[in-house]
């Protein structure tokens, strides 16, 4: 067996909330530093947020695959 094991692959969800959670800290420390608790904040709303945004992401990602795909076989006939 080549490549990673599947079964030990991380859930997308966990993935997102990690992402949400590191990008709203970022903003919180770049955007509001001096504000106290702002970026324990913005990582808790981010992580809120991310995996929302994955799904969204991710259904964008599939039409987008699907549309190229269509428009390929299209040419091919």
């Amino acid at each position: 067996m080549h490549g990673p094991d599947p079964r030990r692959r991380a859930r997308r969800e966990i993935v997102a909330v990690l992402i949400g959670a590191e990008a709203g800290a970022a903003v919180g420390v770049l955007g509001f530093g001096s504000t106290p608790l702002a970026p324990l904040g913005l990582a808790a709303l981010g992580a809120a947020i991310g995996p929302i945004a994955a799904l969204g992401v991710t259904r964008v990602h599939r039409v987008l695959v699907r549309r190229w795909l269509r428009d390929q076989l299209r040419t091919t006939r």
